[in-house]
């Protein structure tokens, strides 16, 4: 074994056989400089068995010692920081494995997937059989309660634009973005038809002139934005607001299960929002049907 990789061994060692150096790093470089007596307030160890820790950390240039205060050398601030990346992408794995490893991730793009440990506390939101769209009511009564909305959408859900009327009525700030077979299926809905057929509309019982007066009304409200996505790979369904951050993917079958990683995580919200507007980005406005 060469010189650098025994250093490499000795560097990964260091900071992950060791549960006391591991978190003694994560300390100093959340809070900054500890003296010993902070220290041993932080760890529920004894002070005798933290002394060789720190012993190490400082022989590998990673903790400096100055007048009884330990803190980072800028390396092991480096160091310390990408390691908390690494522990957050493996908890949000580990946590959610099921989710991650059953779906297609192809809609996400790379840059946002190295990020996705910023998604912080995530719980999955499962549908249960007798209630299909519970989930989803949960998720619009938390967008109620926000003050900003965004939505991309890749299949029309025969209660969106209920949902939508609500919002407009609050005066909340509401920006979607639909693929173009949403946008045009809500085209053809709203087109005469001389054959009676079953419908969203059907379903909510809506006659063709109130449906495209209400599609209309979204369009021309000056606090909604519509848009069509013209990029190829697109989620199921992304919702980003001032408090909630939910997402929706196919399975590795191309097969919707209405399954939703859900957070409510300031960073998730800002890596949500990142997301949205990578989609965004392709996407062209819409005024009128």
């Amino acid at each position: 074994m060469s010189q650098a990789s025994g250093t490499s061994s000795s560097l990964l060692d260091a900071i992950f056989l060791s549960e006391k150096r591991k978190n003694l790093l994560l300390l100093l470089k959340e809070e900054g400089p500890k003296s010993s007596d902070e220290i041993k307030d932080a760890f529920d160890f004894p002070w005798k068995s933290m002394i060789p820790q720190i012993k190490k950390l400082i022989e590998l240039g990673m903790v400096i010692q100055t007048d009884g205060v330990y803190s980072l050398s800028e390396m092991g601030t480096v160091i310390a920081t990408n390691m908390q990346f690494l522990l957050n992408t493996l908890k949000i794995y580990e946590d959610n494995r099921d989710f991650w490893s059953e779906h297609d991730l192809s809609s996400i793009p790379f840059h946002l997937l190295t990020r996705i440990g910023e998604l912080g506390q995530c719980k999955v939101l499962k549908p249960d059989l007798s209630h299909i769209f519970k989930v989803q009511e949960d998720i619009v009564k938390c967008m109620l309660a926000s003050s900003r909305i965004m939505v991309f959408v890749s299949a029309v859900h025969p209660a969106y634009h209920v949902a939508c009327l609500e919002f407009i009525e609050k005066k909340i700030d509401v920006t979607i973005i639909m693929t173009e077979s949403v946008f045009e299926n809500i085209q053809a809905e709203c087109l005469p038809k001389s054959d009676a057929v079953f419908s969203d509309i059907s379903v909510l019982k809506l006659d063709l002139p109130e449906y495209k007066k209400e599609i209309q009304l979204f369009l021309d409200c000056e606090n909604s934005h519509f848009f069509v996505s013209e990029g190829e790979n697109k989620p199921m369904m992304l919702i980003v607001t001032d408090k909630i951050f939910a997402l929706s993917l196919l399975d590795k079958h191309c097969r919707v299960d209405r399954h939703y990683i859900v957070s409510f995580e300031p960073e998730a919200l800002k890596w949500g929002e990142e997301l949205f507007a990578y989609y965004k980005k392709n996407a062209r406005p819409i005024y009128s049907l």
